[in-house]
């Protein structure tokens, strides 16, 4: 996620907990030279795990898959060079101490003997992380249009170019712009959202994946990245992320508030979609406010419905998070404490209380960058759908890796 995702997700990306209404952003802490750093025994936290162990090693797997296929890529986590090798050695140890450990005291020595603990900063004034949640969202769909389904799901056009900055000065390595050519021959950014929802400029072009019934649900998809889609006769087809526009994440939510029709507080996103249903005429104006535009990829939902993230594995609920990994490698394995809501299968809210649990930073986002900002992925359900809304919290991130045996010269 992604999130605008991107890859997922995504973004991934972006977007979670608060979709529609941008809340201010998470004060920044240590710079990025500084924001990871390995943690003394005796400054640890106490360690739980408060999810099932098959969660765990659904994601563990994933993972796995992932690391093995990355050979002798080496990674720099805070001042240490680490080998792929040492991430699938640390994730294959950490599974295998969570499968053994019988009481939270045996789990945390089994800990402290055979690995290394990082803390993540730089998110939060007060030095920890920042997190957000996100979800994949069912919605109804239909494989061609209708009087009912209007609103097209594009797949990715083929005159979109992503152009590597960083081959042209290394002082840009690891950015990326989204182009088109024009008409003239000329580089220039790829259409927005207002030329493309508006202005029809895709339109004809037989780029269509699915058809949506509302702008609301399409502008939520492009925010989470993936989703279900829930055809007339019953199937389910899948929309993942394939690629945006390049155009930077705007709150539609917060148009809304500038524009006086409502406060803050009453901006929340059931209230925005019932705003469109009343006031259908600023639709294409309200949605147009976000500029970012996903295109998707729509296929067979796999059997458990989840959606891959940027590791191109399936994701895990409540055990995949998004990072920027431009200070977090994929794939590393991680702890993380933040206060979780928890909600019923009908999406009423339940409570919410503090969690630590084991998770894997297995995918992006757009609106997830640098050190300490996290995206915590839920699933899909009403469920997982209140739960991500919920989540706009401080909390801690650390990164976990298995010890280096002794030197033999």
């Amino acid at each position: 996620m992604y999130h605008l995702r991107m890859p997922s997700r995504f973004l991934p990306a972006l977007f979670a907990a608060l979709l529609f209404v941008a809340c201010a952003a998470p004060p920044r802490g240590a710079p990025t030279s500084q924001a990871i750093r390995p943690l003394p025994a005796d400054e640890w936290p106490r360690i739980q795990d408060d999810l099932d162990l098959d969660s765990l090693a659904r994601a563990s797997e994933h993972n796995l898959s992932y690391l093995r296929g990355l050979g002798e890529k080496t990674f720099l986590i805070g001042a240490s060079t680490v080998g792929a090798r040492r991430l699938v050695e640390s994730v294959e140890a950490l599974l295998e101490l969570r499968r053994k450990a019988g009481t939270p005291a045996e789990l945390e020595t089994g800990l402290k003997d055979g690995f290394e603990l990082f803390r993540v900063m730089g998110a939060t004034q007060g030095g920890g992380a920042f997190f957000s949640a996100y979800y994949q969202p069912i919605l109804p769909a239909s494989p061609k249009r209708t009087e009912r389904f209007a609103y097209p799901l594009y797949r990715r056009p083929p005159d979109l170019v992503t152009v590597d900055l960083g081959a042209f000065n290394p002082k840009y390595n690891g950015e990326t712009i989204s182009a088109r050519l024009d008409a003239g021959g000329r580089l220039v950014p790829y259409f927005n959202r207002r030329d493309i929802d508006v202005r029809k400029q895709l339109e004809g072009r037989g780029l269509e994946a699915a058809w949506l019934d509302n702008g609301f649900d399409r502008l939520d998809l492009h925010i989470q990245g993936s989703g279900l889609l829930r055809f007339p006769d019953g199937r389910f087809m899948i929309a993942k992320y394939a690629a945006n526009n390049g155009a930077p994440y705007k709150s539609a939510g917060m148009a809304l508030v500038g524009s006086g029709a409502m406060t803050r507080e009453e901006a929340t996103k059931a209230a925005i979609k019932q705003y469109l249903i009343e006031h259908p005429e600023g639709e294409g104006w309200l949605l147009s406010q976000n500029p970012r535009y996903v295109f998707f990829d729509v296929s067979e939902a796999p059997e458990d419905g989840m959606p891959f993230g940027t590791i191109e594995r399936a994701l895990t609920p409540g055990r995949s998070i998004a990072v920027d990994p431009k200070s977090i490698p994929l794939g590393v394995p991680a702890y993380a404490r933040l206060p979780l809501p928890q909600a019923d299968a009908q999406g009423r809210l339940l409570g919410k209380a503090e969690s630590g649990r084991f998770v894997l930073c297995q995918d992006t986002g757009g609106a997830i960058q640098g050190p300490g900002r996290v995206d915590l992925f839920l699933g899909h359900g009403p469920d997982a759908k209140t739960e991500a809304a919920k989540v706009w919290d401080s909390g801690e991130l650390y990164l976990i890796l298995k010890k280096l045996p002794p030197r033999r010269r």
